[in-house]
């Protein structure tokens, strides 16, 4: 009998080992195939713009963040600098915290963050189903439009203060980012790029290449976005992608992969929302063969220093 009590809990013993090792080792649950994003196309805060008494973005952003949650959207994305110059967190990013938390929906908006030595960064803010800032993306690439020498573009406007600077020409001045992050949502991967960082091919494969299932791109420029771009890099990199402009500038689109799935009116305040298949975008990037081929022995000169382009001489034109 007592040699039958050993062997019976011994039995007991391995079985709950199996079973807490059954608990440890079940897989985690799977992200959604399908999700519904929204987009905002909206005019606030503008590049060079300071603060304006009396004037509130966050009373304009809040009535679209409650419309996408009630449209079932995962995700909204607004323009680039639409917030203004801000501290962050305060009085501003609260309001549309406690948004996203009653909507339990992800938000990403621009503004100029402003930090406490007076230096600012042009950022995105990532805010989650609970309202917490839970990423921002500091834009990486300066959009400049005054300069002096050459090569053109090269160097700021000697002479001026920083005053002047915010007020024409606020990117020289800026802290620009240093990396190009990839953020962890419940729902998948998401990289951000901000307005000329799209311009250039090597961000967004970068994303993509460290995981990036859906690419943002958010924008505050009078031109309109450019869909080639949106299309190319969905087609190159495998991914869906959001592009957000300010009503003034046009181009808010929502892509399914290279195909455009909804898109703003041109120069006109507009939500828009369309549902993205992440697990056709998750089985592209398994079987693709641009990934599996490619030949990053060859790509030595994108890591290279910047190479200063000499202006051609009359000559050269004759």
């Amino acid at each position: 009998m007592r040699n039958f009590r050993v062997i019976q809990a011994c039995f007991v013993v391995l079985g709950c080992c199996a079973y807490s090792t059954a608990l440890a080792t079940s897989p985690l649950p799977q992200p959604p195939d399908r999700i519904k994003v929204a987009a905002v196309q909206i005019s606030g805060y503008d590049k060079c713009d300071v603060p304006r008494e009396g004037y509130d973005p966050a009373e304009t952003i809040l009535p679209y963040i409650k419309r996408a949650g009630e449209d079932g959207a995962q995700l909204v994305v607004f323009p680039e600098y639409v917030l203004g110059r801000i501290q962050v967190p305060g009085a501003v990013t609260n309001k549309v915290a406690q948004s996203a938390a009653k909507q339990k929906i992800y938000v990403i908006i621009g503004c100029w963050e402003v930090f406490d030595d007076g230096s600012y960064a042009n950022t995105a803010l990532i805010f989650d189903r609970d309202g917490g800032i839970a990423g921002k993306y500091h834009k990486t690439h300066a959009a400049v439009d005054k300069f002096e020498g050459n090569p053109p573009w090269s160097k700021p406007p000697q002479g001026k203060d920083k005053a002047w600077f915010i007020r024409n020409d606020p990117e020289w001045e800026m802290e620009k980012g240093t990396d190009l992050p990839v953020f962890e949502f419940d729902f998948g991967k998401v990289g951000i790029m901000t307005c000329y960082d799209g311009w250039f091919p090597e961000p967004p494969r970068i994303l993509s290449l460290k995981g990036a299932e859906l690419i943002v791109w958010i924008n505050g420029r009078g031109g309109s976005v450019e869909d080639f771009i949106v299309k190319s890099i969905a087609f190159q990199s495998h991914v869906a992608m959001i592009a957000t402009n300010q009503a003034y500038g046009s181009g808010t689109m929502i892509a399914d992969g290279p195909r455009i799935v909804q898109r703003c009116a041109d120069q006109t305040e507009a939500y828009i929302s369309a549902t993205i298949d992440l697990g056709r975008i998750r089985q592209r990037r398994a079987s693709s063969r641009n990934f599996q081929q490619r030949r990053p022995d060859l790509y030595g000169p994108l890591a290279q220093p910047q190479i200063q382009i000499q202006p051609a001489s009359p000559a050269a034109h004759k």
